[in-house]
């Protein structure tokens, strides 16, 4: 990592969905939405729809004064599968005639995490056209906010294929680290073979690092893993996956020379997936892992990542998103929120970045929460936080950085090329 002044050498954005954040902007925008009956005056476009599936993101509704309502999405679309999806990406509002084609039913239409996913599989895929332009359209995005290296995380075999395309093309003016999606223990070993494969077949531009998991749920839709119950209840979400098929994982992962990354938003997923790693580690298997967001981790669980190949990496800009409700629903787990500072001064290594396309892409956001959010208590980051949003590989295309002119851009490098 370097930095210097206003400079960044190969700005990292350390945790994206690189087809999501071209994807995502061509769908139904539900951001700007107030109420679930908001949704009545929704006009969608032909480009909204894949096949006859209608797909939209961004609801949030600790915005709205009611829960999202499946008697108003039924009322506004109730001729075709509709798929709205939450801003966090852990949850779906879909209407009667998606939970028909899934054969699943549900009072409110709101489906979290592994429920959701059961109707999800049913929207056709994208195809290779779309894939490229949506690749492309995020790497402009990436570009334009100052971005030259980014971390991607929900990687396939058809993205693969384009993202190998673009590079052999020249079109691709980022250098891509990828991880693959593993969606459920079955999968691992042709998710392994996947990794291989597209290991051999690296470009200049793109690097295999492993698999990619997600171990728990998000802090918004209340499916991440914590210690205490949410709002002071009972419920606490859950984890994703059972012990003895994240062993597996990791071993078999680390067996073939590469890296694992596990989403793990609260507090008890990532207690739980070190001292897993501490497990693994007195039985002879060690490797290197990497948890994913850690929004909400104890003092206890970092204390014990010392002499583990652990590194995390953190997304500052979802305090300005979730600050609004963040004490009410976790209350004394607040106190461990965003700890990067413990991080730091625990000698743990940990990047920025912004889980985009649920934060955008943004150099000065990361800044913006890191400042504010020192103003409401989370323990403030010591020295330059640029050091924390750069790869720490400077002969990874080398030549690239960025300047900075008040917390954003204003000259991008890529390979010595000029990009804005």
């Amino acid at each position: 990592m370097s930095s210097e002044g206003n400079r960044i050498d190969a700005c990292f954005d350390s945790h994206v969905h690189w087809l999501a954040t071209g994807e995502f902007s061509s769908l139904l925008n539900l951001s700007e939405m107030h109420s679930s009956a908001d949704v009545l005056a929704l006009r969608p476009e032909p480009s909204h729809f894949r096949g006859d599936w209608l797909l939209g993101f961004g609801w949030d509704e600790t915005k709205w004064p009611e829960k999202p309502s499946l008697q108003h999405l039924d009322s506004a679309f109730p001729n075709f599968p509709v798929v709205f999806t939450r801003c966090d990406a852990h949850a779906v509002w879909v209407n009667s005639q998606a939970l028909k084609r899934a054969n699943l039913k549900s009072e409110t239409g709101v489906l979290v995490d592994q429920a959701g996913a059961a109707v999800q599989k049913l929207i056709p895929l994208p195809s290779h056209f779309e894939i490229r332009r949506h690749l492309l359209r995020a790497v402009r995005t990436f570009n334009r906010e100052g971005f030259t290296h980014i971390r991607d995380m929900t990687c396939d075999e058809p993205q693969w294929n384009e993202a190998v395309r673009l590079d052999e093309s020249g079109l691709l003016t980022l250098a891509v680290e990828e991880y693959f999606w593993l969606k459920d223990p079955q999968a691992l070993d042709s998710i392994l073979e996947l990794c291989k494969k597209a290991r051999s077949a690296q470009t200049p531009n793109l690097r295999v690092m492993g698999p990619k998991l997600f171990l728990d749920g998000a802090l918004g839709s209340e499916g991440a893993c914590l210690s205490h119950g949410y709002h002071g209840g009972n419920h606490r979400g859950s984890i994703l996956w059972d012990k003895a098929a994240v062993m597996e994982v990791l071993i078999k992962t680390w067996e073939n020379g590469m890296e694992a990354a596990l989403h793990a938003i609260g507090d008890e997923a990532a207690d739980w997936i070190v001292n897993l790693g501490a497990e693994l580690k007195t039985a002879g298997h060690i490797g290197k892992m990497h948890i994913e967001h850690g929004e909400v981790i104890r003092p206890d669980t970092i204390a014990k990542m010392k002499g583990l190949q652990i590194e995390c990496h953190m997304q500052p800009s979802h305090w300005l998103s979730d600050q609004k409700w963040l004490k009410e629903k976790l209350g004394d787990l607040f106190q461990f929120a965003f700890p990067w500072r413990r991080l730091q001064e625990a000698e743990v290594p940990f990047d920025f970045g912004s889980d985009s396309p649920i934060e955008p892409t943004s150099i000065e956001r990361t800044l913006r929460a890191l400042r504010q959010s020192s103003d409401a208590g989370i323990p403030r980051l010591l020295g330059n936080p640029l050091t924390y949003m750069g790869h720490n590989d400077l002969s990874w295309a080398p030549n690239s950085f960025t300047l900075l002119e008040e917390d954003g851009p204003f000259q991008v490098v890529f390979r010595g090329e000029h990009l804005n």
